[in-house]
Formats: structure tokens, sequence, C-alpha cells
């Protein structure tokens, strides 16, 4: 059975402690009102796996609702990181290895066998691959970003946190809505939705499809060639509600997608000296790098947004789909629970390595990964009187995957050990099993203490297969490995691991509520099968390189305040985390990407936030955030000069503000809006060793969104200007195949100039 692409999911990666930016003011829906308590402007979570507001939880979460989706027009994760503190992604020249991080913290890594710290869960299914979620969002009722280690409730691959969506489920009320976008680089972005009931209150449907094309926004100096970094992506989700009784509910979902884009590439942001190894060059069109970017009229600098590759050295395609069952049963104070879940993912991604492609250094790196996934979790909410509250559950993981990778090096040099002139082919496979016990119990201590005690127990199962062969490019000319010899291993792992968490939470008034926590969380270890892995490292005979597991140990403390009926939320955190053995990668001598363990990483923190709904102005919100964020190197072994330095890629202060104002226009039932956003993050490195060439400066984004809705909102117009300043930044600088030829030259991927786009929408 083979289903397509799936496009549903991620949102975001992580961030502050609550409403946050996103928040704003979200009205709750009919399923949140149900819960006790629940004023108009609460926002209803299941961080704990259980129901309860925002301002109640005693954990570290942000939320990104529908409502402000809608609002903004953002469709994908690297849209919206900039709004939600503490989250961040670090793009590479591909989907696979790119990452988000929590706090700072996440693994970066080439190889398919290892996980994301960052756990990614749509509707209570566990994604196997975090890049499954780089992909557009497709109805979203709520983003829920969870910081810090999440064992306890959400399992092995949560140490840094998770990424928790929440779709809609179908109605038994008749409707639908659509919007329409059109903007700069020819933005096209189509989305629907229908829902309604199939037989009167006991079955009901939801259909949402989406759309979304973009030209590249990288300009290419060939001739006839496409610009890059482009989008074309479609999505489709289909909802049935089963609901036989007010006590049992059934929610059958199954989507698809399909995605094609030139991308990920970067441009030049500095072209070193040409290097003297290249005049001995044997293969055929070899340039030094400030020749052939002079042949295509591109200059380097920060500001660059030109690129030289032919459309056939670049591609990256995907398709996804799964099926999911979620069955829903109350009796009395106690609710059982089972998600059943299959999803298969593809990926078919490669890239002109070198960046230039009228010059034959190394022209093709590409990778094909195929994935299949089953997860199965049972799960049994109740309460024991008023005085406990219990969660526990069963989980189960099973995923197969199979990765066919290659690398051309086409330089030939006539040096012992340097003759590469090589094409590396490296399969493998990595099969994981694995499952969990998982349970938590609130004691509430009277009416203002609680106190919540959590454990899990997980057990994993890991089979790596890998064959590396090397060969040469050209046939008539000799040929040295680049990564070495070639390799052939198998690798069993198996793991135990007990994790858990206490929390202390104390409600001084209706008003104010702090917490203090302590946890303890994991994610499994990691068997090395990329291309580069090193044979040296290989503890075995026969075996793979295996990293250890990472065990993070957060404590955190935060206080949550409410006033005027919520007309001013404040919430602040402070943290303090230390990750032991990070699966992270630094380069060789010769620029390949080395898979190592970071001894020990301590973080440490603030969170801060303040959303201001003024009763004397009325329909204006306002809200702020700020977050500091303190990521060192507290023990590194293979490397100790770099002990007490700041980890990578990451920027010490970040804040944000949003104000929205809308209003009624006369008696017309028409309401007009004004809405800036503003975000700033301070300077950052982005090299393991901290080069002074990764240095990324600080800078400040600005968005202005206008427009109107109609009577009832049944209709809308937004008029949109995005980085209204036309702001030159850097997302990440990084080196090039030609780094390890010259010593100096770095790429950078460059952000998104200033661009305008108009939606139209209706609903019904």
């Amino acid at each position: 059975m083979r289903m397509l692409t799936k496009t549903v999911l991620l949102a975001t990666a992580a961030a502050g402690l609550l409403p946050l930016t996103p928040a704003m003011a979200q009205q709750a829906d009919s399923d949140q009102a149900s819960a006790a308590d629940v004023a108009p402007n609460d926002i209803i979570v299941t961080a704990r796996k259980t129901k309860e507001t925002l301002q109640d939880t005693p954990v570290a979460v942000s939320v990104v609702t529908g409502e402000f989706l809608e609002r903004t027009g953002f469709v994908q994760v690297s849209e919206i990181v900039r709004f939600v503190p503490g989250i961040s992604l670090s793009p590479l020249n591909t989907t696979r290895a790119s990452g988000s991080k929590i706090r700072g913290l996440s693994t970066f890594s080439f190889s398919d066998g290892f996980e994301s710290s960052v756990s990614t869960v749509v509707d209570g299914v566990v994604l196997g691959r975090e890049a499954q979620g780089f992909s557009d969002f497709l109805d979203i009722k709520s983003i829920e970003v969870i910081k810090g280690p999440q064992g306890t409730l959400f399992g092995k691959n949560a140490s840094a946190g998770v990424i928790n969506i929440q779709t809609n489920d179908p109605a038994f009320s008749f409707g639908g809505s659509a919007d329409a976008t059109y903007g700069s680089f020819n933005e096209t972005k189509l989305r629907g939705t229908i829902t309604g009931p199939l037989v009167d209150d006991k079955l009901a449907f939801r259909v949402t499809g989406t759309y979304n094309h973009r030209d590249g926004v990288l300009d290419n100096a060939i001739a006839g060639q496409k610009d890059l970094n482009d989008r074309n992506s479609y999505a489709l989700r289909g909802k049935l509600l089963f609901q036989p009784s007010s006590d049992l509910k059934f929610v059958l979902s199954a989507d698809l997608g399909h995605s094609r884009n030139r991308c990920c590439m970067s441009t030049y942001r500095f072209a070193g000296a040409p290097s003297g190894a290249l005049a001995f060059a044997t293969n055929p069109g070899v340039l030094q790098l400030r020749t052939a970017l002079a042949a295509l009229g591109i200059v380097p600098g920060p500001a660059n947004r030109k690129v030289g590759v032919l459309d056939s050295r670049i591609l990256e395609r995907q398709n996804s789909g799964g099926v999911a069952l979620n069955i829903d049963y109350n009796f009395g104070d106690s609710s059982l629970s089972s998600i059943t879940s299959w999803r298969k993912w593809n990926i078919d991604e490669f890239n002109e390595a070198d960046g230039v492609s009228n010059s034959n250094v190394n022209s093709r790196n590409g990778t094909t990964v195929d994935t299949e996934q089953f997860t199965q979790e049972l799960r049994l909410n109740s309460k024991i009187g008023s005085a406990v509250d219990i969660v526990a559950g069963l989980f189960f993981f099973h995923q197969d995957l199979a990765a066919h990778g290659r690398v051309d090096i086409e330089l030939a040099l006539p040096f012992p050990g340097s003759y590469f002139n090589v094409r590396t082919l490296a399969d493998r496979t990595v099969a994981t099993n694995s499952y969990a016990a998982y349970g938590e119990a609130t004691f509430h201590l009277g009416d203002k203490a609680s106190v919540i005690v959590g454990g899990r127990y997980t057990h994993d199962s890991l089979l790596a297969t890998y064959k590396r062969v090397s060969t040469a490019y050209d046939s008539t000319k000799p040929f040295t490995p680049f990564f070495g010899p070639d390799i052939t291993g198998i690798q069993p792992f198996k793991n135990d691991n007990l994790s858990g968490r206490v929390i202390g939470r104390y409600f001084w008034t209706y008003d104010v509520m702090t917490y203090v926590s302590w946890s303890r969380g994991y994610k499994g270890p990691g068997i090395d099968v990329a291309e580069s892995v090193n044979a040296a490292a290989i503890y075995q005979p026969g075996g793979l390189p295996v990293l250890k597991p990472e065990i993070p140990t957060l404590w955190e403390a935060g206080i949550r305040t409410a006033f005027f009926d919520k007309a001013l939320t404040t919430n602040v955190t402070f943290y303090h985390q230390e990750l032991r053995n990070l699966q992270t990668i630094t380069p060789s001598a010769i620029g390949a990407a080395l898979n190592v363990g970071i001894d020990l990483i301590r973080s440490k923190g603030i969170e801060a936030e303040i959303i201001l709904r003024p009763a004397a102005l009325p329909g204006f919100t306002l809200t702020g955030a700020y977050t500091l964020n303190d990521v060192r190197i507290a023990k590194f072994a293979a490397t100790p000069a770099l002990e007490g330095k700041r980890f990578r890629d990451n920027a010490h202060d970040f804040y944000s503000i949003i104000g929205d104002y809308r209003t009624k226009l006369g008696g017309s039932g028409f309401e007009g809006f004004l809405r800036a956003e503003w975000t700033w993050q301070s300077a950052k490195n982005t090299d393991l060793n901290g080069g002074v060439d990764y240095n990324v400066d600080s800078y400040g984004l600005l968005n202005l969104r206008t427009g109107f809705n109609g009577p009832g909102d049944r209709y809308g117009i937004t008029f949109s200007v995005e980085n209204v300043t036309d702001k030159v930044y850097a997302h990440y600088i990084l080196g090039s195949s030609f780094r390890a030829l010259d010593g100096t030259t770095t790429t950078q991927y460059i952000g998104d100039p200033r661009t305008w786009k108009v939606t139209l929408r209706g609903k019904f």
C-alpha cells in the first residue's frame, strides 16, 4: 500500500511559556467550553495529556492558535518561528538535516540513525522523522510548544521538548471556509475546508485541501534556469467523526500530500583566495571559485541573492500520508483513549554541493529515504475522589527506514591521498522498536496546592545495516576514497531507561499561580549511518559507531498571573537545564560532517510575556515577549578548548511585539483592522568552533497588515507587507566544498526580502 505525501503539520517549534505572542485572545470553542471553569479568554491545552487552562498548566508551554495563523496567513514553520520565543531553526541544504531547537537544544545530524530531540505530535500521533513536520499547516486548531524534557508523557524523542499539533475535528453543523492569496514571487495559496453531518448527530465529516506555490526567491544567474528556493506543494486531509453516544467517540483521519521544490540553496557570502591545489586538477571544467562566480556575474557578500545552479542539479521531492484512528470513551470520572496510526514518508533530495554548476568540484550530493511507521497508544485518565488525578498509558512505536545516499567528488588532484575523483554510495536501513509504560498523578493538597509526580519506563531496540562503497567518478582515472575505506556493518543496540518529573504548584489567589519542577528526560541512542561514518569510531567488529542516549535534567520555576478578567496576563519562567551526550555534528579536516556526542551542554534563561487588552481601548491587543537564553558547552572531551563557549546558532536575547487593533466600521457590521508585528534577535555564531567568519549580526523585522471583515466574519480581505524595511539578514552561515580548499569561503542562508500579498477569504 502506497500513500502520497502528507502535508499536515508541524507548526512551530517551541517557545516561551504561555499564550505568548501568537496566542492572542482565542475564544474557547464548544469542545473547550465543556471544561470546568473555562472563561471566554481561556485557552485549553493538553500539555499534560489532560485538558486544563493554559494559566493553570505547571509546564512551560506556548500556544499558536488557529486564529493567529488565519490573521497572518502563515503556513510554514519558517514563517512563524520568529514569533515564538525560545524556538529556532538550523537550516541546511536539505530538509532532512534541518532541525528545530527548543531553548537552544536539538540533535543536529545528517545521519538517518538519529532521531530529533524535538518530538512532533499531530492529533496524538508521534512522527518518527522531524522532517515530516516541515510542510504546510493544514486546518490547524492549535499548536502547543511544550518546552524542556517531556519524556514522562511524550516519550523518547522529546529530550528538548514537544510540538503538539491539533487539527480541527468534523462538526455536526454544515459549514466551511476558503481563502486565496496572491503576492510577491508569484505566490499563490489556495485553502478550503468543508464540514457537516452525514447521519443526524451520529456521523460527521471534514475535508480540507491546500495548494501552495511560490517562485524561487534566489535569482539564478544561468540563463534559462529557474530561480531557486521555490515552493510547490499540495495536501489533502479527510476526517470522519462517529459518535454513537455522548460518552463514545471515534475519529478516523487520512491525509496525503506532495511537494516538489528546488530547495535548499545557500548563497556565497565570501569567496576565498584562489587555491593552488586547483591548478593541478586533472578533471576538466574545474574553475577557481572567484573565477566561476565572476563568469556568472555573482558578487559574494551579505546581500548576495544570486546563485548559478542548473535545474538538473537540484531538487527536493516529498510524498507522505497516513491513517489514524482515535477512540475516546468516557465512563464516570474516567476516560480511556486509544490512538492507532500508520504513516509512510518518502523524500528524494539532491543538490549542487559546491554551489556553482560551472566548476566541476563537487557536483551532486543526494539521498533517498523511505520510512514506514506504526504506533499504538492506550491512555487512561481518571480521578480518585477530588484528591487525585491520574494519567497512565502504554505506548508502542515501530519504524522501518531505508536510505540510499550518493556523494560525488569530481575533483582529481594527482597527490597521494588527494586523487579523489570518487563517487561514494551508502545504503543503510534502521529498524526501530520501542515500547513504554508511563504514569503521572496530581495530588491536590487542599484548594491551593498540588504535587505532581510522574515516571516512564522506555525500552529501545534498534538494528542498523550499512554498506558504503567508493568507486571512481571518472573510470579512466584513479581515485581515493573521500570518507575512508569501504564499510559493511550490522549494528544492533538495546537500551532501557527510567525518566520522570516532580512538580509543585500553588495558587496564591485565583489569578496568581506559581510552580517549581524537576524533570529528567531521555532520547534514545543514535547509530551513525551517514555517508561520513568514521570507521575508526567503530567499537566492535562489523559494527557501527553508536552515540550514547541524550539525558536532559531540568530545573524550572514559573509564575503566571491574570488580572482584570484576563485583560492583563503576565508570565515569567526561569530555567536551568543540563543535557548529557548531545548528538550533533562537527566538520572533519577535509570538510566532511562527523557525528559526535558533546558530553554536557548547559542552558539557563528567562522567558517573560505580557498580554494586554485595555478596557479603555476595546478591540486592541498588545503582546510582548522576551527571552534570554544562555547555552554553553560545559564538557567536551573530544575538544576541551570549546568548554565554556557558547553553543552554536543561539541568539542570547530575543523579543517580539505585536499590536492588533480591530474596530467596527459604522453600524454595517463591517470590521476594520490594523496589525503590526516586530521581532528582534541578538547576534549569534553558527559554527561549533566559534569561527569569526560565522558571526550573524543582530536584526529586527517588521510586518504590517490591514484589511476588513464583513458582517458575521463571513468574508474579508487582508493586505500584508512582510519585512517592511527590506532588511538584509542571514539565518545561518556555513562553509562550502571550496572552504576545504581555501579555508575562508563562507555561504549563507539569506532571509527573504520585502514581500507583499493579498488574501481573500470567506466562510459559510
